[in-house]
């Protein structure tokens, strides 16, 4: 017996074929949507990261009638001088500590402050502040990060082996953020002056001035551009194990002092034959802070070696990419904190030399916030 067929019981597979296409394109249209906003919300988290920084800044100056210093600073009395005068050189002298150790007590991290012991360095061959210091703290990661999601520097650090807790551990706590602490963008904007490079082309090692985190604590008074108008903590998101810094850990450099002259205080810390340089994308350390040389985001590369821990490297404090530069995930700029405690975006277009005056604290120029 023949059977009828009902009619239009399915889809043909043309049919079906068309439907999978039509929400392909569909998925196709809403995933960059659904990417943007997981951004915005990664920049707003970003955001108040920062602007609760800030208040612990405001905070730590209501307790102490100054800002902290940002641990980097700059030597200006280079002994012994000479001819031409050397430019100015990089200093650690206030403690062996950055700024955020100091304000944690500010940033409901009070027990972490408490583990640390200030008479000794963070990253002490001893390990008694390597609990403190190896704990993540948010407020200092940005979500956009690659760091957001460890928090914590690569173990196995293969030049702490003077340190058997150091080299046992979890990996010291990461930041995102730094002080700027110094600019050395040439006030005129021009190129091809002391200290510049392709990555760099508007540095002048001469022209280079403080920020409002420098050396000692920093009074409001000081700041006569005005903290509106000045950044204090930018980004420099996604440093790691794989950047080198061109100073040694047990590298001072002051009292007047620069590499390579006078006999710096004895510190209980790895050597430079113990392993490259200062590591920079740490929390604690004192070298996480910024100074401003170059444009923001500025994509250079190479900025790291590829590999974690390098003993050497010709990369070393060249400015490139986040390597000690201005440098998000966002797109299209990076967010600042400014000295009274607002955040603003930087657009990846800010003219360097206005980048120079919003991280000089007291160079007298006249900003308008359209220009950046």
């Amino acid at each position: 017996m023949r059977r009828n067929r009902r009619q239009g019981a399915g889809f043909t597979l043309i049919e079906l074929l068309v439907v999978i296409a039509i929400i392909a394109v569909l998925i196709s249209l809403l995933l960059p949507a659904v990417q943007s906003a997981r951004e915005a919300a990664r920049r707003a988290q970003c955001t108040n990261n920062l602007k609760q920084i800030g208040l612990a800044l405001h905070n730590y100056e209501n307790a102490n009638g100054a800002f902290p210093p940002a641990g980097q600073s700059s030597n200006y009395q280079i002994v012994p001088q000479t001819v031409p005068p050397a430019p100015p050189q990089n200093q650690y002298v206030d403690g062996a500590y950055s700024v955020f150790p100091r304000i944690l007590p500010f940033l409901e991290g009070g027990t972490t402050f408490n583990a640390l012991n200030f008479s000794l360095d963070y990253n002490d061959l001893s390990g008694a502040n390597y609990t403190a210091a190896s704990q993540v703290v948010a407020a200092f990661l940005c979500p956009s990060s690659p760091n957001a999601a460890a928090g914590r520097e690569a173990t196995g650090d293969p030049y702490a082996s003077q340190s058997p807790v150091e080299a046992a551990g979890p990996g010291y706590g990461l930041t995102d953020y730094g002080a700027t602490c110094y600019t050395d963008i040439d006030p005129l904007g021009q190129t091809g002056q002391l200290g510049w490079t392709s990555v760099v082309p508007y540095r002048n090692k001469n022209a280079r001035v403080d920020g409002l985190l420098k050396q000692g604590k920093t009074r409001i008074s000081e700041c006569t551009d005005g903290l509106s108008n000045t950044i204090a903590i930018g980004e420099d998101a996604g440093r790691d194990a794989s950047y080198v810094s061109q100073f040694a850990e047990n590298y001072y450099g002051g009292n007047g002092t620069p590499p390579g002259f006078g006999n710096p205080p004895k510190r209980n810390v790895p050597g430079f034959d113990a392993g490259a340089g200062r590591r920079f994308w740490r929390w604690a350390e004192p070298h996480c802070s910024l100074g401003v040389s170059g444009g923001i985001n500025n994509k250079s590369r190479p900025d790291n070696e590829g590999v974690q821990w390098p003993k050497t490297s010709v990369t070393a404090g060249n400015k490139a990419g986040n390597n000690q530069s201005l440098f998000s995930f966002h797109p299209g700029g990076i967010n600042a904190l400014f000295g009274d405690g607002s955040v603003h975006f930087l657009r990846d277009s800010t003219y360097v030399v206005v980048l120079r005056w919003l991280t000089s604290l007291n160079g007298g120029e006249v900003i308008s916030s359209d220009s950046y």
